[in-house]
């Protein structure tokens, strides 16, 4: 699995290494998760608001989503949480087609 990681932001190196460490754990659970691609941006001066796009690669269309928060340890527990439940509903999905 690819992991890529474009941050625009002066965002310190443990937030990067903890987002990519929840990607490769969502890699090895669900095994259809070719790339994973997260876009970091920031916007406004006062206070400053995080911006996160995350597209996941998976046979298919590709799951794309963002969020928005002001602090970036709940931006990246959000993006973790709402990745975990795309790749849940796809993969019942999948289960379901499977048993007709």
């Amino acid at each position: 699995m690819k992991i890529t990681i474009r941050n625009q932001t002066n965002l310190p190196n443990k937030y990067v290494r903890f987002i990519k460490w929840k990607l490769y754990n969502l890699g090895r659970k669900f095994r259809d998760l070719h790339y994973a691609e997260l876009f970091l941006k920031e916007e406004g001066q006062n206070p400053i608001v995080y911006l996160a796009s995350i597209r996941l690669g998976v046979p298919g269309y590709d799951i794309v989503y963002k969020h928005k928060k002001k602090r970036i340890e709940d931006l990246l527990h959000i993006c973790s949480k709402s990745a975990h439940r795309y790749l849940a509903q796809r993969k019942n999905r999948a289960i379901k087609r499977k048993l007709k």
